[in-house]
């Protein structure tokens, strides 16, 4: 599944870009403006500074079906001069197309890409976390990229095995401008001049 010609990168980061497109339309309470959405060449090159290199970044998409709707073309070129790839996929109408790729993609680096590791763009620990788990006990680096008020507590269950929460805006800053978020702060951490 994982042969594309290339060497086999030593990070895998991939991307459930409607899952996190959800949680900030949950934030800004609204259907996301350009300048609310992740920037994904910022989000490659965090990546890239964060995990082992060489860094393969995918983009898991539900194509909707054989042709790629004329919506979507501009996105997926985006994505490519991003520095991404794009998984696009499509099936049944019963099938959660996207998390299907996914977990295909996340067991395929279990067997084919011994000790890469493997960041996670999504907050679905529902689909996701028995995943992972597997990877996490071969001692990887493994890590979920999201919003962390939105990230699912299956996944928090994960951290005490080594998993790594970060935080799309405060840790990688893929977003142009600071989304209107409501963050409780560790009260270690508190500044009160903010209030004053």
């Amino acid at each position: 599944m994982l042969s594309s010609g290339r060497p086999p990168a030593a990070s895998y980061v991939i991307i459930d870009a409607e899952n996190v497109d959800w949680a900030v339309s949950n934030v800004v309470g609204r259907k996301p403006e350009p300048q609310d959405r992740v920037q994904f060449d910022r989000l490659v090159s965090f990546c890239e500074t964060h995990f082992p290199n060489p860094v393969r970044c995918v983009v898991v998409l539900n194509a909707r079906g054989e042709q790629l709707p004329d919506a979507m073309i501009g996105f997926v070129r985006a994505l490519k001069s991003a520095g991404c790839e794009v998984a696009l996929l499509h099936g049944r109408s019963d099938q959660k197309v996207v998390d299907l790729g996914i977990l295909k993609l996340l067991e395929a680096i279990r067997t084919q890409r011994p000790g890469a590791a493997v960041a996670l763009a999504s907050h679905d620990g529902a689909d996701f976390a028995a995943a992972l788990r597997p990877l996490l006990e071969e001692k990887r680096q493994v890590a979920i990229l999201g919003l962390r008020e939105h990230v699912s507590s299956r996944f928090r269950e994960l951290v005490p095995s080594g998993l790594e929460i970060l935080d799309l805006e405060l840790n990688a800053k893929v977003f142009q401008r600071p989304l209107p978020r409501l963050l409780p702060v560790r009260v270690d951490e508190f500044d009160p001049a903010l209030f004053l």
